[in-house]
């Protein structure tokens, strides 16, 4: 794989990015460059939250090389993502029968990452210290429900682990370590997820052989979001905080009761239903006075929008339900989240 195939093998529509991009500027003009793309990168469900994004950019703006800019290493923060789900479902299908962890590491490193390595480094000065790749790779493939990717803290980390290298005067190249120290970790809970999955599904099968009986889930019609209108009601009346694990737990029951394990899903089969079923549950938790505010139409198109920037980032739009669960969790949480924060 040359540099250049890069682009072409993770392709991001790099020309609608900057369309919405360009939005995001006429929008806050009064914001300066950084803080512009860092809320561009916050509406695409990039990165913890505003704050450490922006902390991000900000420490690596000055390591830009001459000739790019800022915004083409947040172009490729948004293409990691979709690195990130390619190299989930190889990690799917992978057997590591000896040493699993430590294989599937190298593995999805050589696999995924190593000519990435070289890729981004085209982007950033030769002359910077190499923690900073190995924080960096640690913030670009998170996954999208990381709780914390404040640059200090990973920074204090990884300035340990990867000191730059050199025989006498010259330089060692030291980029397996690098992507070693910063993707290890989130490779192995990604296999040891995968791991989790897999055990669920043989329990499953072995219950279903006990009982003598082949169980054929079909699709259920509608997704029904008891807990999500119920919390959105309390939140409306006593205005009282509710916790992201409350809202997560409300998203997981919205989408276990249409998803089950073992069947198979298209993205578009169910697309309409769910901005369908979500906008009327959200809509239905509000009082009167907020209705007027926040009419059904209007939910609808807000959750449609988040709905589609998300389908444009996904390859393989039939999955098993429980993938789907988990890829759309974090996403309507982040919805809801907002939704909440803007009534």
């Amino acid at each position: 794989m040359e540099d250049a195939s890069i682009d072409e093998i993770y392709k991001i529509e790099k020309n609608n990015l900057l369309r919405y991009y360009e939005r995001i500027q006429n929008q806050f003009k009064n914001l300066e460059p950084t803080q512009i793309i860092a809320k561009f990168l916050e509406n695409q469900s990039i990165g913890s939250n505003y704050s450490d994004v922006y902390d991000t950019l900000l420490y690596f703006k000055n390591m830009i090389i001459e000739g790019k800019e800022l915004l083409d290493l947040a172009f490729e923060w948004i293409r990691a993502q979709k690195i990130r789900l390619e190299y989930k479902k190889y990690l799917i299908r992978a057997q590591y029968t000896h040493n699993y962890l430590s294989l599937a590491v190298d593995d999805c490193i050589f696999q995924f990452f190593l000519e990435y390595d070289k890729y981004i480094r085209t982007i950033l000065k030769k002359d910077i210290k190499e923690h900073n790749f190995s924080a960096l790779y640690e913030i670009f493939f998170s996954p999208y429900e990381s709780k914390n990717l404040n640059i200090k803290d990973i920074l204090e980390r990884h300035i340990e682990n990867v000191p730059t290298h050199f025989d006498g005067m010259e330089k060692i190249n030291t980029n397996i370590i690098i992507l070693r120290s910063g993707l290890s970790n989130i490779i192995v809970k990604d296999y040891e997820n995968v791991l989790f999955a897999r055990r669920e599904e043989k329990v499953k099968k072995e219950f279903k052989f006990k009982r003598k009986t082949t169980l054929d889930f079909e699709p259920e019609s509608t997704f029904k979001g008891l807990l999500i209108e119920r919390m959105i009601k309390t939140y409306c009346i006593s205005k009282k905080e509710i916790s992201e694990k409350e809202i997560e737990n409300s998203v997981s029951q919205f989408l276990t009761s249409y998803f089950k394990f073992g069947t198979l899903y298209d993205f578009d089969g169910f697309k309409d239903l769910l901005v369908h079923n979500l906008s009327d549950d959200i809509y239905s938790g509000l009082t009167e006075k907020l209705k007027l505010t926040n009419t059904l139409d209007n939910i609808r198109y807000l959750v449609l929008n988040f709905i589609t920037v998300f389908s444009k980032g996904i390859k393989a739009r039939r999955l098993d339900g429980f993938a789907w669960k988990k890829d759309l969790t974090s996403l309507l949480k982040t919805f809801i989240i907002k939704f909440i924060n803007n009534l």
